[in-house]
């Protein structure tokens, strides 16, 4: 990866992903049907966040939205660990 881009390590990894591939499969499958705040795109984000960071518990993951640059990179604010385990299901 380039030193010198605007983009973040975290959105590079992203951006090999077609957003409209990602989009017709939404449509496809509802994979957004009943969700209000949770919608795919973020927790794909939020998912990899944790992976990459060996993160342990939803708990975890759900208190790492703390952080300013996740809360941007993820579009969320904040998520409770529950939301998590409900959109594992």
């Amino acid at each position: 990866m380039d030193k010198f881009t605007r983009k973040t390590s975290f959105e590079q990894w992203f951006s090999p992903n077609s957003s409209t591939k990602l989009e017709e499969l939404v449509v496809a499958c509802p994979l957004n049907h009943y969700t209000k705040k949770l919608q795919i795109d973020s927790f794909l984000k939020l998912w990899v966040f944790a992976r990459f960071n060996e993160t342990e518990s939803l708990r975890a993951v759900s208190d790492a939205l703390f952080s300013n640059d996740l809360q941007k990179a993820t579009g969320l604010e904040s998520i409770s660990f529950s939301q998590l385990g409900r959109r594992l299901n």
